[in-house]
């Protein structure tokens, strides 16, 4: 079994937003990721996706996205990013969810013998400039204090990995850790991944690799070139390659 993670698939078949006005690598991104992923995911894989998944601003809307995330091989685990405002909490998009997706924000859930948590996060923030910044960091923290806590409950005499889903990069653009990291630190996070930054100069500088024993891994889309990015498991050489048409809603 190989974990992946890939972030930030701003998916929009309900009402498409033309994503290549930021950048021309864009241009057919959501094919781009598809192939990529039904070219290297196997069914039994697991799946990390931390935030932004889809622009839609509403359960309906977010339908089309989840029907072409439910075709790609593999178990995926969601969380929220700040693009997701289709999301409600866990609890209320559960029942949505199809059954190759699992969903945590503020909580925890164990599959294919790990242990995953997330939470949209915040920004890492040392002197918020406003009060509306101060309680976004501290409504994180209290989200990822949850969901750590649920994590170790289930994680007792275990010794599963523990994989946390974290939308914004734990670190500033100096390299500085955010508050988060010494809660991952505390309760011996296996793995971040982490998505957000959408520029090759917020790449260069984002915090990769192994930290204090925590490795941290930079998915967003387009900094891992629409293909997701195996952090667990055989090497990619040894993965069973697959293949396929890439089924689209709504287009021919």
């Amino acid at each position: 079994m190989n974990v992946w993670a890939i972030s930030d698939l701003h998916l929009s078949f309900a009402r498409p937003d033309r994503r290549d006005r930021y950048a021309a690598r864009w241009r057919d991104h959501a094919l781009q990721i598809g192939t990529h992923w039904r070219a290297r995911v196997r069914h039994g894989d697991l799946v990390l996706l931390p935030g932004d998944l889809s622009m839609a601003r509403n359960h309906r809307d977010v339908q089309p996205d989840l029907v072409w995330l439910d075709k790609l091989p593999g178990t995926k685990v969601l969380a929220p990013g700040n693009h997701d405002q289709w999301w409600n909490g866990a609890q209320k998009i559960r029942p949505m969810l199809r059954d190759t997706m699992l969903a945590v924000d503020g909580d925890a859930i164990e599959s294919h013998g790990v242990i995953v948590c997330g939470a949209a996060g915040a920004a890492p923030a040392y002197d918020p400039a406003s009060d509306d910044e101060r309680q976004a960091v501290e409504r994180g923290l209290l989200a990822l204090g949850r969901a750590l806590e649920a994590a170790e409950l289930i994680r007792q005499n275990q010794g599963a990995p523990l994989y946390v889903l974290w939308h914004y990069p734990p670190f500033d653009a100096h390299g500085q850790p955010g508050p988060c990291v010494e809660l991952f630190e505390q309760y011996g996070v296996t793995a971040c991944v982490y998505g957000h930054l959408h520029g090759e100069k917020e790449w260069s500088a984002a915090v990769q690799g192994l930290r204090q024993g925590i490795r941290y891994h930079c998915v967003a889309a387009d900094a891992v070139g629409f293909c997701p990015l195996r952090i667990e498991g055989l090497p990619e050489g040894q993965a069973e390659p697959r293949s396929g048409g890439l089924d689209i809603p709504g287009v021919r």
